[in-house]
């Protein structure tokens, strides 16, 4: 019984041209041991010479067997061959003939063999002179293959191999980058000021000690909570980043800007404490040991606080703003000085009115229009860095004429914020087309702060998708949840 066995799927087994290139040598080295020429146990580079010209030979019958076979009958070749003047040389070859006879270069050079473009012997030289050169780029490795090889769309083939090369994607690889989302409803709706807030930490600035103290210069930070709606600040000083001085200051924000409903931050060690130092408050508070009405009362009072997935500083663009405009206000107030506690309290105040006045877009062109919106607006009515209202108690208004006043003014700024604002949230100025999505399993490189080629592989345990089906946050073996411009997807070849 004869088996046939084609090339492609000799060539499918292997992975290298030097072994595939060794095993054919060593073949043609058995056929000829009837002969009496001394063989040794090394195959020499004639051997292996010999042997590449062999999968050519048989790649070339397979693929080219009817341009052979018009050559051979003295016919031209079809049209798209024409170009390249092919001819077969006694080897039996197929050869680009060209215009170069004349040109003092080697025999290989001026008359390369033919190789297809789709092909797996391409792929396994493509393979082999890329790793030969030690990875060059797509245009230097055509260079070099053009000396000995004429392959079809050569450029399409080169780089089609040399994305599965694993040395050079890791340098840098590519992350995935879905489609930039749809704003979430608490930043496109009418809410209470400060009822949704983006929590995140500045700093750290160096304080001095007291006027007349000798005391050790020391680090202080920067709490900074975001109401989400319109951009306004409130700042708080903190003497360091431990959770129990969080809370503190999360207390006497609480305390000026209730009610708040929820809170969205980054995954901070100092973060992650506080909530887990509230859980058992929260407990307590719900326990059947308090009356119910204090029970009630504060069950309606809970504050949601929801993470981003870690290294996603991107999940809170809005709050991350906002902290380059605080810093940026500090060093050009301070400059190379040091402030006392008290100080820079006065300083963040100052600069929390400053960043609540700026306009939250540009002035309209009606000519009554003489204020432009700001973050201040929605807070007292009126931006904080505004020169003071006429004195009004001489007004003949009644109380509720005032309170409709009061109400029109506010009725007015939220319509303003809906017709002014909203529209300039409308572009995707980046990320506007949806990446390669990811996988269940998929293996992918994980994105750290340290140089590509030492970054971890992962494997995709599970995907959390939104409400639209895109996932932009996966869980990576082992029980690491990472977003997904932070993964970098394995070519399945490599």
């Amino acid at each position: 019984m004869t088996v046939h066995i084609s090339m492609d799927e000799i060539l499918s087994k292997f992975s290298s041209l030097q072994k595939i290139s060794r095993i054919i040598a060593y073949c043609r080295r058995f056929l000829r041991s009837r002969t009496s020429i001394p063989v040794t146990k090394i195959i020499n580079a004639d051997e292996m010479a010999q042997a590449l010209s062999t999968l050519i030979y048989v790649t070339q019958r397979q693929v080219f067997a009817e341009e052979i076979a018009k050559l051979s009958n003295g016919h031209s070749c079809s049209k798209p061959f024409r170009m390249l003047d092919l001819f077969i040389d006694r080897d039996e070859l197929l050869r680009v003939g060209g215009r170069l006879r004349h040109a003092d270069i080697p025999y290989m050079q001026k008359h390369p063999v033919l190789l297809p473009s789709h092909h797996r012997l391409t792929d396994l030289i493509i393979d082999h002179h890329h790793r030969m050169l030690h990875h060059p780029g797509a245009m230097a490795l055509q260079t070099h293959l053009q000396r000995k090889f004429w392959i079809l769309s050569a450029r399409q083939a080169i780089r089609s191999r040399l994305r599965l090369c694993m040395p050079c994607y890791r340098t840098p690889p590519r992350s995935v980058q879905p489609k930039m989302a749809t704003l979430p409803k608490y930043r496109v709706q009418q809410i209470k000021p400060f009822s949704v807030t983006g929590v995140d930490y500045a700093g750290p600035i160096t304080l001095k000690g007291q006027r007349g103290q000798s005391s050790p210069r020391r680090n202080a930070y920067i709490c900074l909570f975001v109401y989400t709606a319109t951009k306004a600040l409130h700042l708080e000083l903190s003497s360091d980043l431990s959770t129990e001085t969080f809370l503190l200051a999360f207390t006497r924000f609480a305390a000026r800007r209730r009610p708040i409903k929820e809170i969205h931050s980054d995954c901070g060690s100092n973060f992650v404490g506080a909530v887990n130092l509230l859980n058992p408050l929260q407990h307590l508070v719900t326990s059947t040991t308090f009356q119910d009405r204090v029970r009630n009362h504060l069950s309606k009072a809970q504050i949601t606080w929801h993470f981003n997935p870690p290294s996603s500083p991107h999940f809170g663009g809005l709050w991350e703003a906002r902290v380059k405009s605080t810093k940026s206000l500090i060093s050009r107030s301070i400059g190379i000085h040091k402030l006392t506690s008290e100080e820079l309290i006065t300083l963040l105040t100052k600069i929390e009115a400053t960043l609540n006045s700026r306009p939250l877009c540009a002035l309209s062109n009606d000519p009554k229009d003489l204020e432009a919106l700001t973050p201040g607006h929605f807070l007292n009515l009126e931006p904080p860095t505004s020169l003071p209202d006429p004195c009004l108690e001489n007004l003949p208004l009644s109380k509720m004429q005032r309170w409709r006043l009061v109400s029109d003014i506010h009725r007015h700024f939220w319509t303003r914020w809906k017709n002014e604002y909203l529209s300039t949230l409308q572009l995707r100025k980046k990320w506007t087309e949806h990446g390669k999505p990811l996988n269940v399993g998929d293996l992918v490189l994980i994105k750290e702060n340290t140089p590509p080629l030492y970054w971890r592989y992962g494997r995709i345990l599970a995907l959390h998708p939104e409400a639209n089906g895109v996932s932009r946050v996966a869980t990576v073996h082992t029980d690491l949840t990472r977003p997904a411009v932070k993964l970098c997807p394995v070519p399945s070849s490599c």
